[in-house]
């Protein structure tokens, strides 16, 4: 039924048929001033039209904007951009601004950056239709291909060559052995792989740049290089140029710099990430500058173990929201305190904050989690709500929030509505804490298996 709607407003969009807002709730535009005479106004325009978006415009820093963007409690925040941003600088200051729009600690909105190689290429952007995910290429973590319909892994690993694997549909992932034998094979195993152009999810790790990607870790020949706009897959004696169109997510979970699209020394023409967005990205999320902390590898528990239930954007809000209650209740110390801030800074998605990119349906999640909402009839103005979790799945490895912790401990659960004045009525968590809409809990210790909490309280819900 959902692959049907988003056929349907194809149709529709194609034959000219205007539709109706969506809505997403509470959506702001932040651009500079200037952009109304030039061809970006239209992907402003187009934004406004689908969210019924509210615009905020700045001179200098969208630190200007901030008071105004604050009592306008947006749910959403899309940064509107000329590619020839310094993206590093930019992405620190929106950041910010995104967690500076009440007095806590924590996000107060999704965010993200439109932007594109040009104006027309970020139009297309902002009518993006909705990307479910049911094929996915992954060079890392391959056993993440189980939270997936069906997949395809290639190690970067230069110790463990050669190793391949596979989800099927209805399977479970298995590793093979006699894969590419040297980087080579390899540039040609992955080129051939996205040349089919049937993947909704691509999942890139190891050491990256600007505007390229190595193949192999932590050294190799083999890259995957952007130049003008354009994709190529280059290694001693061979070069391959890629092309690609069809819609999908990007996830550099683990390379440097490739989110940096354009800065003092790197020019957005040669962008990793636009070049992508160019051949069918509808949502980028990268690094603008080197990383060397594995916070972002933790999305994986919101956006691919849930069963669809968050979106690409959504996860990382409520990542962000993870690392910021880690920070707040003194959780990390040292060395991980240190990377926790860092990373979480150097992050971004580029494309529209509010597109649905989710992970299709397909079996049972790591967590249940249902949430009830109710007028609180004893107080009137007031709501009640209920959340429950039980634990389906712990797993094993180290790149998962629950590792350290020996089970599920601290997650995040993103509310339907913005919410203040929360009084807690009932709880089997150790702390409860519901920043505008997000709530968020802590266990004292890692849930297993089989075991479940609950909390239960109102607050006032914002109209």
């Amino acid at each position: 039924m959902r692959l049907l709607l988003i056929a349907l407003l194809n149709l529709l969009s194609c034959c000219g048929v205007t539709t109706a807002a969506e809505s997403v709730g509470r959506y702001a535009i932040i651009v500079r001033h200037g952009l109304a005479d030039t061809p970006w106004q239209q992907v402003v325009q187009a934004l406004q039209t689908r969210y019924e978006g509210q615009v905020f415009t700045f001179d200098r820093t969208p630190d200007e904007v901030r008071q105004a963007v604050g009592q306008y409690h947006p749910r959403y925040v899309c940064f509107v951009c000329r590619p020839d941003e310094n993206f590093p600088e930019f992405v620190l200051l929106a950041n910010r601004l995104c967690r500076e729009l009440d007095d806590d600690p924590y996000v107060d909105a999704i965010w993200g950056i439109l932007t594109g190689l040009d104006a027309q290429q970020a139009l297309e952007t902002a009518k993006s239709q909705p990307v479910i995910v049911q094929r996915a290429f992954t060079k890392t973590q391959g056993d993440w291909l189980n939270w997936v319909p069906e997949g395809e892994y290639v190690t970067e690993w230069t110790r463990d060559r050669g190793e391949l694997g596979r989800k099927q549909p209805a399977g479970q992932f298995e590793l093979t052995a006699g894969g590419p034998a040297t980087d080579v094979d390899d540039l040609k195993y992955v080129h051939g792989l996205l040349a089919r152009d049937q993947f909704d999810l691509l999942i890139g790790s190891g050491h990256g740049g600007q505007n390229n990607w190595m193949l192999m870790y932590p050294s190799g020949a083999g890259f995957l290089t952007a130049t003008d706009g354009n994709l190529s897959m280059g290694a001693p004696g061979i070069n391959l140029p890629l092309q690609a169109k069809h819609p999908k997510l990007y996830w550099a979970v683990g390379n440097c710099l490739t989110g940096e699209v354009n800065s003092p020394q790197n020019s957005f023409r040669n962008s990793y990430a636009l070049a992508w967005m160019k051949n069918g990205a509808r949502q980028y999320i990268g690094a603008v500058q080197p990383t060397w902390y594995e916070l972002n590898w933790n999305m994986a528990d919101w956006f691919l173990k849930q069963d669809g239930r968050w979106t690409f954007s959504e996860s990382l809000f409520l990542l962000r929201q993870w690392s910021q209650y880690l920070l707040a209740e003194g959780v990390v110390s040292g060395q991980d305190r240190r990377g926790t801030e860092y990373t979480d800074g150097i992050f971004v998605l580029y494309g529209d904050p509010a597109l649905a990119g989710r992970v299709a349906s397909h079996r049972t999640p790591a967590l249940s989690e249902t949430l009830t909402m109710e007028p609180d009839h004893d107080q009137p103005g007031r709501v009640r709500m209920t959340y429950h979790v039980k634990v389906n799945f712990v797993g094993s490895g180290n790149k998962r929030t629950t590792e350290k912790y020996n089970g599920w401990r601290i997650f995040s659960y993103l509310l339907p509505a913005d919410v203040s004045d929360v009084q807690i009525e009932k709880s089997d968590f150790a702390k409860v804490v519901v920043p505008g809409e997000t709530l968020i809990w802590d266990a004292g210790v890692g849930l297993k298996v089989g075991e479940e909490r609950s909390v239960t309280f109102t607050a006032l819900q914002r109209k």
